[in-house]
C-alpha cells in the first residue's frame, strides 16, 4: 500500500459499525486494512459496498484480510508485513450475541483483545489504538468478574472487563488510546440501513408484528440511540483531534425519547396498536425465560441511567459533524428492520463481529 503511516486497520471491518467506518476512513484520504473472518467468501461483496458508499475510488487504497479474534495470534503474524504502514488500529471485532458461552466469549472479547493491543504496542509509527465498546462501561457493578457473568451474560460482561483492561495496559504499555462508547446504535440517518437485529430491534420486530402488547423496565427507562453515520464519522475524525488522545467519549442523543414514547411514536408510523403499559424488570427477571420477548441478558440494559455527553458534543461541534448526533430518522430504521427477512435466527453467535 502506498502512504507509509497514513493506513488503518479496522478488526470487525464487516460488522455495522465497520461496514460504515471503512468508507468514512476511506474519504479522509487514509489507506485501509479492512480486517475480517472468511475474507475470501467475502471480499468481492465487500468492495462493491464499498464502492458504492465512498465519494471516490478507493480500490487501490483498500487491503481486505484474515483476522480471527480465535486464532489472533496467527492473525496478528499474518498481518506483521504490514506493520510499519499501520498510524492507527480500531478494534471493532468482538463476539456479539445473546446466550455465548462464558470462557470462551472471554478468551475472544478480553483475552484476544488484550494480545491484540500487546502487538500494537511493538508496531513503530502506531499513533492510535480506538477501542469500540457500548455506553454501559459508564454503569459498571463493582464487583469481581466472575460475580460480573453471572449477572449480565457473556456478552456484556466481557466488554467491561475489557473496557477495564484495555484503560490499565494501554497506560502500562504507553499506547495512546481512544475508547469510543456507543448506545444503541440504530440505522443510517438518512437510509436507516442496518445489520443490527438484536436487542432494540427485536422489540420493534414484535411490535410490527403485534407482539409486543407491554414495554419492558418502566416509564424512566431510557435507551438511548444513536446513528451509525455518526458513529463512523466521529470515529474516523479522532486522529485529527490530539486532545482525545486517552480520552473516552459517550456517543448518543440524550435526547432520545424514553422507551415507551419512542415505541409508541414507532408503532404509529406502523399503523399498529401501541403497548398498553409496561412489565417491570423484576418481574421479568423471575419469568422462565422462554416467555420473555428477548434474552434476559438484555434486562441490563432498562435503565433510567443518563450518561456523560458533553465532551462527544463539544468534539462533534469541531469535527462539524454535531448535527449527525441528533436522531434524524427512526421511523427509516424501523422499516429496514421490519422488512429484514433474515432476523435473528440466521445469525450464529459470531457472525456479527467480523
Amino acid at each position: 500500500m502506498n502512504n507509509p503511516s497514513n493506513t488503518m486497520l479496522v478488526t470487525g471491518a464487516n460488522g455495522l459499525i465497520g461496514r460504515w467506518l471503512v468508507p468514512a476512513l476511506l474519504d479522509r484520504g487514509y489507506n485501509v486494512i479492512a480486517a475480517m473472518r472468511k475474507p475470501e467468501q467475502r471480499e468481492t461483496e465487500y468492495r462493491l459496498w464499498i464502492k458504492h458508499h465512498t465519494r471516490h475510488p478507493v480500490e487501490q487504497r483498500l487491503t481486505v484480510a484474515e483476522f480471527n479474534l480465535e486464532e489472533a495470534e496467527n492473525s496478528l503474524q499474518a498481518l506483521a508485513p504490514m506493520k510499519q504502514e499501520i498510524a492507527a488500529v480500531f478494534h471493532l471485532a468482538a463476539a456479539f450475541a445473546w446466550h455465548l458461552p462464558t470462557d470462551h466469549t472471554h478468551q475472544i472479547n478480553v483475552d484476544a483483545s488484550d494480545t491484540l493491543l500487546h502487538h500494537c504496542a511493538q508496531w513503530p509509527n502506531l499513533k492510535r489504538f480506538v477501542w469500540i465498546g457500548g455506553y454501559r462501561v459508564a454503569s459498571k457493578p463493582n464487583v469481581s468478574d466472575a460475580q460480573l457473568y453471572r449477572k449480565l451474560g457473556a456478552y456484556e460482561a466481557s466488554k467491561l472487563i475489557a473496557y477495564d483492561r484495555l484503560k490499565t495496559q494501554a497506560h502500562n504499555l504507553k499506547v495512546p488510546w481512544t475508547s469510543v462508547n456507543p448506545s444503541t446504535v440504530i440505522g443510517h440517518s438518512q437510509t436507516g440501513q442496518t445489520t443490527q437485529l438484536i436487542g432494540l430491534a427485536e422489540m420493534v420486530q414484535q411490535l410490527k408484528q403485534g407482539k409486543l402488547p407491554w414495554v419492558p423496565g418502566s416509564p424512566s427507562t431510557f435507551i438511548p440511540l444513536v446513528h451509525v453515520d455518526f458513529v463512523a464519522e466521529f470515529t474516523a475524525r479522532l486522529l485529527d483531534h490530539p486532545e482525545s488522545i486517552n480520552k473516552e467519549y459517550w456517543l448518543l442523543d440524550e435526547n432520545t425519547p424514553k422507551l415507551m414514547p419512542l415505541l409508541q411514536r414507532i408503532a404509529q408510523h406502523f399503523g399498529v396498536k401501541a403497548p398498553r403499559g409496561h412489565v417491570p424488570v423484576w418481574l421479568l427477571k423471575a419469568l422462565p425465560s422462554m416467555m420473555l420477548p428477548s434474552s434476559k441478558e438484555t434486562l441490563s440494559f432498562l435503565s433510567s441511567d443518563r450518561y456523560p455527553v458533553a465532551c462527544t458534543q463539544s468534539l462533534a461541534r469541531k469535527m462539524g459533524i454535531a448535527h449527525l448526533l441528533t436522531l434524524n430518522n427512526v421511523e427509516a430504521w424501523a422499516d429496514n428492520v421490519a422488512t429484514q427477512e433474515a432476523f435473528m435466527t440466521q445469525f450464529s453467535p459470531y457472525s456479527l463481529p467480523t
